[in-house]
This record gives structure tokens, C-alpha cells and sequence, in this order.
């Protein structure tokens, strides 16, 4: 009996003790690319490398849209290649630290206060929301020009 009520107490104190930890919400932007003219269709291959970082977050990846990581500065820079034709994008933005929970801390908002862009591929942009935040939405619509006919 006195080996139960032992094998009991060290139970609870291994349950009491367990930590818990949950991963904090990450706030991405997130980038949908379209063509200008509307009439192209596909994906161009994208890779995008922070400025001032050493670290590619996409590499060569068919998509018509992806998600980047903001800094705590504020602003993001970073060199989006389209086809392999290098454009740079900087997003200017706001920080603001929020209180999840308990369990996962706290994580950072952000505010898109205006974007410049190069223009070798970007004709134009549009912003669509603002808020950069954990529920992962689209925020930025890039519009790229096609390629020119003998590069495709």
C-alpha cells in the first residue's frame, strides 16, 4: 500500500512539473502576385533573400503567392527574384508588442505604413491590409510585368 500511495505522489509531482509551452503565433505578410496585363497565366519562380540578413527565405519556388517575416525595426527590406530578375522591395511598418498567452508570450503586430519597390519586374503594388498580424491574410498584391518573349 505504501509503494501505491508513493508511486501516486510521484506521479502528481511529475504532472505538476510538466512545462507547457506553446510556440508563440508568428506574424507574417503576406505577398499574392499577379500579372499585370491580367491575361498570363502560371507561376513565376520566386526566391527572396532579406537585405542585411544571410539567410534565403524562399528559394526557386513556383508560387503566386508567400509569406515574409518582418523585422522589429521599422522597416523590412528584402530582394524578391522573379524569373530570376531582381527586384527590391521595402516595407515600412509599425511594431507593436501583443500579450497571447500564458502558455506562448508575446508577439509582434505590425502596420504597413508604405512600400517602395525597384522596378525591374514590379509594375505596380497594392496594399490590401495593412495589419500584418497571426491570422495570415493577404496584404500585399504585387503586379509583375510579363517576360519578354525570347526570355520565356
Amino acid at each position: 500500500m505504501k509503494q501505491i500511495k508513493i508511486m501516486l505522489l510521484l506521479l502528481m509531482a511529475f504532472a505538476a512539473c510538466k512545462e507547457v509551452f506553446e510556440t508563440p503565433p508568428q506574424s507574417l505578410v503576406e505577398v499574392a502576385v499577379a500579372y499585370s496585363d491580367g491575361k498570363q497565366t502560371g507561376s513565376p519562380a520566386i526566391s527572396v533573400q532579406g537585405v542585411d540578413r544571410d539567410s534565403i527565405w524562399i528559394y526557386q519556388l513556383q508560387t503566386k503567392q508567400f509569406r515574409l517575416p518582418l523585422t522589429k525595426y521599422d522597416s523590412s527590406s528584402f530582394v524578391v527574384l522573379f524569373d530570376s530578375i531582381p527586384d527590391t522591395l521595402t516595407i515600412y511598418h509599425d511594431t507593436k508588442l501583443s500579450y497571447e498567452s500564458m502558455e506562448s508570450g508575446f508577439f509582434t503586430e505590425h502596420f504597413i505604413t508604405g512600400i517602395k519597390h525597384s522596378w525591374n519586374r514590379i509594375d505596380s503594388l497594392m496594399v490590401v491590409d495593412s495589419t500584418v498580424n497571426q491570422f495570415w491574410h493577404e496584404n500585399i498584391r504585387l503586379y509583375i510585368a510579363n517576360l519578354p518573349a525570347d526570355t520565356e
